[in-house]
């Protein structure tokens, strides 16, 4: 068993009148199946209402399933004396960081999670200075919160997040509220923290562009996972992924959209640097096979 698996969960929503009595009910996670190893880095896309975050709440123990079950680390999340010990074992940061930042200090928020978890205080104080040098943010200790940009704040809050030393964190659109250059730095300190500390990484996300450098992909549509694969896999069904109005990297759709006006390159293009590379090989290819004359006319062959 991973260190998340999930076995057949279901979640609903009541909608209920004035007297109590329910009206409508909404099925937020559709008999969900996942088996997440522990180290790795997950993506899990889908457009808003898909039921990501809903799985993301699931993993931290504020939901629980109706049906089914949800572990983490070998708990199940529905019983009630693993609930503390499962937001141990897998942190959360939220979309936005001024909902997780609650200190007036850096050092303090960031030392706010093992405090309450009992920490001893001069082991919380070793577990502050280190998370904070994790995320970048060390020379920031005695900064007030308020006077960072988004993206620190976000790399602030990751680092509460660490310093009670979960195995897994789940981020939340942790970007969602910043610009490129921050949610760059998010995801850059996202990785870093897979590479360098092995811990398991899930990003929820319905930005495209983050997923590629994940080591795999869940798909989410109406509460329900209806594709799941390595980003390239994911990425190489770029017809599928529009029939369900989800969008692929802009590099990917370039190279898609070259294939289909004839140019022999690989499907699942992740990065500029493929492109441009894959791009080569294919006129190099048609060079040889033409002699040097491809079919515009034009001598490439110098």
């Amino acid at each position: 068993m991973g260190i998340i698996k999930a076995k057949n969960v279901v979640h609903e929503f009541f909608r209920r009148d004035e007297e109590g009595n329910v009206e409508a009910i909404t099925t937020a996670l559709d008999n969900i199946n996942l088996d997440i190893q522990e180290g790795q880095f997950i993506a899990i896309l889908g457009h808003n209402g898909s039921g990501k975050s809903t799985l993301a709440k699931h993993i931290n123990a504020l939901l629980v399933p109706g049906e089914g079950t949800l572990w983490v680390d070998g708990m199940e999340t529905d019983e009630e004396e693993n609930t503390i010990p499962v937001r141990k074992t897998a942190g959360m940061v939220f979309q936005n960081p001024d909902n997780q930042i609650i200190a007036s200090v850096v050092e303090e928020d960031v030392g706010f999670g093992p405090e309450n978890l009992g920490v001893p205080t001069e082991e919380i104080k070793k577990r502050v200075i280190k998370s904070l040098q994790s995320v970048g943010m060390a020379e920031y200790a005695g900064h007030s919160p308020n006077r960072l940009s988004g993206g620190q704040k976000q790399r602030v809050a990751i680092a509460g997040v660490l310093a009670m030393e979960p195995k897994c964190i789940v981020f939340d659109e942790p970007t969602a509220m910043l610009d490129p250059g921050g949610r760059k730095e998010v995801i850059d300190a996202a990785h870093e923290l897979n590479r360098k500390k092995g811990v398991t990484i899930i990003l929820i996300t319905h930005y495209m562009e983050e997923v590629t450098g994940a080591d795999y992909v869940f798909v989410m549509e109406q509460g329900s996972i209806i594709m799941q694969g390595t980003p390239r896999e994911i990425f190489s069904r770029v017809d599928e992924l529009k029939e369900h109005r989800l969008d692929v990297p802009q590099v990917t759709l370039v190279a898609d959209e070259l294939r289909q006006a004839g140019i022999l390159i690989p499907a699942g293009i992740l990065t500029r640097e493929e492109l441009v590379e894959a791009v080569i090989d294919a006129y190099g290819q048609a060079e040889m096979s033409t002699g040097g004359e491809l079919t515009d006319g034009i001598n490439y062959s110098g």
